[in-house]
């Protein structure tokens, strides 16, 4: 986990050279803003497993979710740092996984018996970008791009 965070931190300083965590006056790097958008929603996915876990006394599977949701939520302020001071780059990024918290428990009904709704959702996407961030990154990186080409984003 550690080495794949070291890729992440590597990976980020090609995408963004001169992260900024002290000046409002740059421009967000809408790209990364995706990026840390996608590792929110991850973050949000292995905040309600984690307590789904929790309630049903999974001790390991607990301890999991909940590296999974600190690395998730680390990745989400890291990348929404970029243009950004450090305590504007925290609140987006607390707002956003409360915003998907929220959304995700309107999915489930509220109740942990349907968390497989989130699994089948969010898993394997979740899976990719923790497990192979240099790949999630790059397909993001792909979608934003191609998405600002795109004749209706002029």
């Amino acid at each position: 986990m550690k080495r794949k965070i070291i890729c992440l931190h590597i990976l980020f300083l090609f995408i963004a050279p001169l992260p900024s965590f002290c000046q409002e006056d740059r421009e967000v790097n809408q790209v990364l803003d995706n990026i840390s958008s996608q590792y929110a929603e991850c973050a949000a996915y292995y905040t309600i497993t984690y307590h789904a876990m929790e309630s049903a006394n999974q001790t390991e599977a607990t301890t999991a979710y909940a590296q999974l949701m600190e690395t998730a939520l680390y990745i989400a302020m890291l990348t929404a740092s970029e243009g950004r001071s450090t305590e504007m780059a925290s609140k987006v990024t607390i707002a956003r996984v409360k915003m998907y918290i929220k959304k995700m428990k309107q999915e489930t009904g509220n109740k942990n018996a349907n968390i497989s709704i989130l699994i089948n959702k969010y898993h394997f996407v979740c899976s990719e970008a923790m497990e192979n961030p240099e790949k999630f990154i790059k397909r993001i990186k792909d979608e934003s791009e191609k998405t600002n080409n795109s004749p209706t984003s002029r």
